[in-house]
């Protein structure tokens, strides 16, 4: 047998490596990404039991769900992230993150569609 170049046992080592994202968000207190309801929207929240491959998620708005495990992904708002949040019209608006507060839930975003700078919270927003 031939043997294997340097780089090709690079490449075969780190795909060995590769574990989904949603395999790495799912214990009790881990901050995740969860769809709402099987939609294809993910809302911020965090992993409050956990029995098998069920888990609970308590959602940064108060909301709860029970889900799979493998639905969710970790958290990983950060500045630069792209958004959607809530409008005092109730309607969602696309906007980035320009900064996340050391709690890791407050933050200001840019509105895409006029520019408008607000500081509000993960609860009042999503992303797909």
């Amino acid at each position: 047998m031939k043997s294997l170049s340097l780089a090709a046992k690079a490449m075969m080592m780190a795909a060995a490596c590769i574990v989904p994202a949603s395999a790495m968000a799912q214990e009790v207190g881990d901050w995740v990404l969860s769809p709402w309801r099987g939609s294809s929207v993910f809302y911020p929240g965090v992993v409050e039991s956990r029995s098998g491959s069920v888990i609970t998620v308590r959602f940064d708005d108060g909301d709860v769900e029970t889900r799979q495990a493998d639905t969710v992904v970790p958290f990983d708002w950060q500045a630069g992230s792209r958004i959607s949040c809530a409008w005092s019209d109730g309607k969602w608006y696309k906007a980035t993150i320009r900064s996340i507060a050391a709690d890791g839930y407050t933050m200001q975003i840019r509105y895409d569609d006029d520019g408008t700078v607000e500081n509000t919270n993960t609860g009042r927003c999503r992303t797909r």
